[in-house]
């Protein structure tokens, strides 16, 4: 690894030029970068990494939110406003939500086995590529969707959660939509399981419950 001594053209061409084996450069937006990479390795590709990829959608999100923000509005009531608990999760749907360890790596593993083929890769090529097991690439070809996936121990399985999910659910129409002091509270009433949990079923609630001002384009385009 080097470390340049600044971030002009110049200095990541002659960078470049020394190491002629260079076939791709990964940059950010940079335009000295662009311009030093297209002096030093005219012939190597120029790619974006994946945390500038992500940073340039949620700026171009954010612009595009801000220019109507006039129609950002409170679409649901307020907690405990219509005296009713926020839904609860759909029969049928994951009994794991989004904050799960396991059921988000498999919903990315999913997702890139799936882009990958999309992009006329065979299941071997995505298996060498990925160093996973041809048997594991196609368990996740095959499954239309990651919710799929979760069968036997996943499915439908009981949680140490699930006897104060009503508890849980009266607390959060009252308003109280801390889960640090909703798990605390359930604590007293003999729930013996670990605080994530209680946080990552509540976060649904509060997705779909804004606050009492419309979101910011920040917040939209998070």
């Amino acid at each position: 690894m080097d470390l340049l001594p600044d971030r002009e053209s110049a200095t990541v061409a002659a960078w470049l030029a020394e190491r002629p084996g260079i076939e791709v450069v990964c940059r950010d937006r940079a335009p000295f970068f662009a311009d030093g990479a297209s002096t030093g390795a005219p012939t190597a590709v120029q790619v974006a990494d994946r945390f500038h990829l992500w940073r340039n959608l949620g700026e171009a999100a954010e612009r595009c939110v801000s220019r109507h923000r006039s129609c950002l509005r409170v679409p649901f009531a307020l907690p405990g406003s219509e005296g009713t608990p926020p839904p609860a999760p759909e029969a049928g749907a994951s009994p794991w939500p989004k904050g799960h360890r396991f059921a988000d790596r498999t919903r990315e593993k999913h997702a890139i086995v799936h882009a990958m083929l999309g992009r006329g890769l065979s299941r071997r090529a995505v298996a060498r590529e990925l160093r996973m097991t041809y048997r594991t690439v196609q368990r996740l070809a095959d499954a239309a969707t990651a919710e799929d996936l979760f069968q036997g121990q996943w499915q439908n399985r009981r949680t140490k959660l699930d006897d104060f999910k009503p508890h849980l659910h009266e607390r959060w129409a009252e308003g109280c939509t801390n889960a640090w002091p909703l798990w605390k509270e359930i604590q007293t009433h003999g729930y013996a399981g670990g605080y994530g949990a209680v946080r990552a079923y509540l976060r649904p609630f509060r997705n779909a419950v804004p606050g009492g001002r419309p979101p910011s384009p920040r917040t939209v385009a998070g």
